[in-house]
């Protein structure tokens, strides 16, 4: 999972989206320093994350990328997962893309203070280059996947083309198309089970 997914499945509450994002950002396992619900949002990320790596589909997928190194395949699919709901929108949200994005900057901006420094900077990149509504385009996941092999060059290999993406991309839409499903009733069924006091369960 990558952030159009995270964000997507905060549910549109402010607090969750937060910590959804924050997920890739903090370590640990004390979060007391954090509002309760941006708490609970990282917590449901790690939840998530763990839930799409040991997806029995995804792994075999992952498995059968035999050009890309097997510690990298993961986040290549990730990346891919928000190019696939991006191109199929309206299958997953009843609000725009524009608009959810619209509403996840705001969401973060609320709880700002927050978020540590490369939090922060992120920020700044995903309003500026509009990262969430541009996950439509693969030209977008191609730069995503530079970006992220620029850290060093153990990295490398995530520089990967568009040519080398769309056949990726294409082998991935029926897995994807089967595996969202199950990702958001795992993310509703994490949140009922995990309800914090006075909040109605999401089932």
């Amino acid at each position: 999972m990558n952030f159009l997914a995270h964000s997507l499945l905060g549910f549109d509450d402010s607090a969750l989206i937060a910590g959804q994002f924050c997920g890739d950002f903090v370590r640990g396992r004390d979060l007391s320093r954090f509002p309760a619900g941006v708490e609970h949002g990282i917590r449901l990320h790690r939840h998530l994350d763990r839930f799409t790596d040991t997806h029995p589909g995804l792994q075999a997928f992952r498995q059968g990328m035999v050009d890309t190194p097997r510690r990298f395949s993961g986040i290549v699919v990730d990346v891919l997962l928000d190019h696939y709901l991006a191109k199929h929108w309206e299958r997953v949200s009843d609000i725009s893309l524009s608009q959810h994005a619209m509403n996840t900057h705001r969401a973060l901006r609320e709880y700002e203070s927050y978020f540590p420094d490369s939090l922060k900077r992120f920020l700044a990149a995903l309003e500026e280059y509009d990262i969430l509504e541009n996950n439509q385009h693969l030209a977008s996941i191609e730069h995503t996947l530079f970006r992220l092999s620029q850290r060093s060059p153990k990295f490398a290999a995530l520089a990967l083309s568009q040519a080398q993406l769309k056949p990726l991309s294409e082998s991935l839409h029926d897995s994807f198309k089967l595996f969202y499903p199950e990702l958001e009733a795992a993310a509703h069924h994490y949140l009922a089970d995990n309800s914090l006091p006075g909040e109605e369960s999401r089932e």
